[in-house]
């Protein structure tokens, strides 16, 4: 912004919308603070708008120009941010989030950091609050529209000036309603993409298009008052589980909207024009950059982040904010560097491609491995391995145990917790000479006739037939012995607390089991639907003379990210804050028992139900979490040394005592 149109309480505003930001994100308040990038959107809309339309108003519009501008203001320091966060990913990352790590720095050098978040599981999942660069999303998001903007308004201006802000009025209401249609059908595309966000950049545009407005004094103070309150409520009144954006970004766009109209001169206006406030809105982007990989490496560090942990991290981010603009914003915005347009757009397109390179060669080294000593990559494998060796999306067949041309002697049917018990039972097969079979396929409880209650009616089908299928195999096959491995507690009664901590109340039921149309079921519900379909597959294998046994459900810790946290144990062993031992045998007992009673109501020839709790918990302080190793990936999933170190006598005294798989 040129010094005749400088408007400083437009750098007030910027300074609300980034606290709002961070302050979400460190998770110090502000519930609903990340609508502040809502806001940032509606500024950028207004002020790329105001000097495209001096530009072309004066005759001297050059994209050229407008393009080089671009590139001094965004890349120097985003560039900078981004090299760093790659050093420090390198020094603390596994290799396979290296890697990914890699793969998001492309996509950011690419412009297309938005498209590439858009295939993950949201802004607001758990797995997001470790992507370091997820919040180069927006930078994307305002990239794009630089790119494109420009080139529309400037067909557009010239066949007719007036009507150019009907035209982007238009514009602006079908990518609203674009956004209101994809936010209950895909909202990470709602959410990311720039069909459902340009309203919110053209909100701004049509403000800087219309023409002077002679409001009154009175007006401007209700409508910047106004305003206020919408950009601030959201931020206390929202939270993660608010579907966004959508019909509930009306409110912080329109409230910056009414802000900026009202002018410098309102009462709010003058609170927003304070020192303090222009000071952080001068480095609100510097902020931006910053914030969010220094939160995300600490919690690679220590996950679980204290009030001071939290205040440090912010003190920090203004930091290295302050150092960003004033060595890297400052010298490349108003000093000699990159002065001419084809030194910025040669500067641009070179630093873009070097970064591609180097994320390239990250990528390709799978994460740079060899960084690490053997010891240490064994640790690491704890984080990184899932079962998928035995795994299948479709729930095909998969060659576990001994490897010989004898018929089937078991089968293996499980979900995420089979695969995770799937290094323990190939082992003891192994030892025995026994081959198998293994169908696994994460998050698809191993029982015909059940579906999950958030399912709609098609996918019930889709899951209720593949299931049927599988079964058909299995009896096809006739082995003498089918193990079902699964999740059966959170099946029957849903996620852990753990699990629940910043979900919203109704991901409680999204693993819990219905053979009827229930979306929110009792634990009676989902008990029975699993009781009823396990007796009539029961049955079923009886028939053929196919015996099964059932393993209960392995405990679950009371911590999360357990591997990692091992890890990070290791490499900073100055940390050392993961307790070795966890979840008590009665906590364990009492999170178990009415699905377990459910499952003891099951009897009836070649039928066992197998307990695996004395194993966990034969050393009397708790669940024992790791070792040498970790024993646990997460909070529920078994690394491959827990499963073996766990499981394997289980199994292989199950073979050992199965008359119809005994060893040869």
């Amino acid at each position: 912004m040129s010094k005749g149109h400088y408007r400083a309480e437009i750098d007030g505003l910027r300074a609300v919308a980034v606290i709002g930001v961070v302050l979400f994100h460190l998770e110090l308040g502000f519930p609903g603070g990340f609508v502040g990038v809502d806001v940032f959107f509606v500024i950028s809309g207004f002020l790329i708008t105001g000097i495209l339309k001096r530009a072309l108003q004066e005759e001297r519009f050059s994209l050229r120009d407008f393009w080089a501008r671009r590139v001094r203001r965004i890349a120097p320091a985003a560039l900078v941010m981004v090299g760093v966060t790659l050093l420090l990913a390198g020094c603390l990352q596994t290799p396979e989030r290296f890697a990914s790590l890699a793969s998001s720095a492309m996509a950011h050098s690419l412009l297309a950091a938005n498209y590439y978040f858009s295939r993950d599981a949201g802004y607001f999942a758990e797995s997001s609050d470790l992507e370091p660069l997820l919040h180069t999303w927006s930078l994307a998001l305002e990239e794009q529209f630089y790119l494109l903007f420009p080139l529309i308004i400037l067909l557009v201006w010239k066949r007719s000036q007036a009507g150019t802000i009907w035209f982007f009025s238009g514009v602006a209401l079908l990518s609203f309603l674009w956004a209101c249609w994809e936010l209950p059908h895909d909202p990470e595309e709602a959410f990311f993409l720039l069909p459902g966000r340009a309203w919110e950049l053209l909100a701004g545009g049509i403000l800087a298009m219309l023409p002077s407005l002679r409001l009154g004094g009175p007006t401007r103070e209700v409508l910047s008052s106004i305003g206020f309150i919408l950009v601030l409520l959201p931020m206390f009144l929202f939270d993660r589980s608010t579907p966004f954006p959508g019909p509930a970004a009306v409110p912080p766009v329109l409230g910056a909207a009414l802000i900026i109209l009202g002018g410098g001169s309102t009462r709010t206006g003058r609170i927003l024009s304070r020192k303090i406030l222009v000071n952080v809105g001068l480095i609100s982007y510097s902020l931006y950059l910053w914030h969010w990989p220094l939160l995300v490496f600490a919690r690679e560090v220590n996950l679980e982040l204290n009030f001071k942990w939290k205040c440090s991290l912010l003190l920090a981010s203004f930091a290295m904010a302050y150092l960003s603009w004033r060595w890297v914003e400052t010298p490349f915005r108003k000093g000699g560097f990159l002065k001419g347009k084809t030194q910025a757009l040669v500067f641009g397109a070179a630093s873009s491609l070097s970064l591609v390179c180097i994320a390239l060669s990250i990528k390709l080294s799978g994460g740079l491995p060899k960084r690490y000593p053997p010891e240490l990559r064994l640790i690491i494998e704890d984080i990184e391995w899932n079962g998928a060796e035995f795994t299948s999306a479709e729930s095909v067949a998969v060659p576990i145990g001994a490897e010989h041309s004898g018929p089937i002697d078991f089968i293996l049917w499980g979900d995420s917790h089979g695969a995770s018990a799937s290094p323990a039972v190939d082992h003891s097969a192994r030892q025995l000479d026994l081959k198998g079979r293994a169908y696994v396929n994460n998050g698809t409880p191993p029982v015909t006739g059940l579906w999950f209650a958030d399912m709609d009616h098609e996918s019930a089908q889709e899951m209720t037939a593949m299931n049927e299928r599988v079964l058909q195999e299995i009896i096809a096959e006739r082995p003498a012995l089918l193990i079902l491995v699964g999740r059966w507690v959170a099946r029957c009664e849903g996620y852990s607390q753990v699990e629940m901590i910043g979900e919203r109340p109704s991901h409680h039921f999204a693993t819990m089991v219905v053979d009827s149309m229930l979306s929110e079921p009792e634990f009676t519900d989902s008990a029975s639907a699993l009781l009823r379909q396990l007796k009539h597959m029961h049955r079923r294998l009886a028939a053929h003379g196919i015996s099964l046994a059932i393993l209960q459900q392995v405990p679950e810790s009371t911590t999360t990210s357990n591997a990692r946290l091992f890890y990070m144990r290791k490499r900073f062993p100055y940390l050392d804050s993961l307790a070795q031992f966890t979840t008590s045998p009665h906590a364990h007992a009492a999170r178990q028992k009415r699905t377990m009673d459910s499952l003891a109501q099951l009897s009836g020839n070649g039928l066992s139900i197998i307990d695996p709790s004395p194993q966990f918990f034969r050393e009397g302080k708790g669940l024992k979490i790791y070792a040498e190793r970790s024993y646990y990936r997460d909070d529920d999933h078994l690394t491959r040394s827990g499963s073996l170190h766990y499981l394997s006598p289980i199994f292989h005294q199950l073979f050992s005592q199965h008359p119809q798989a005994q060893p040869r």
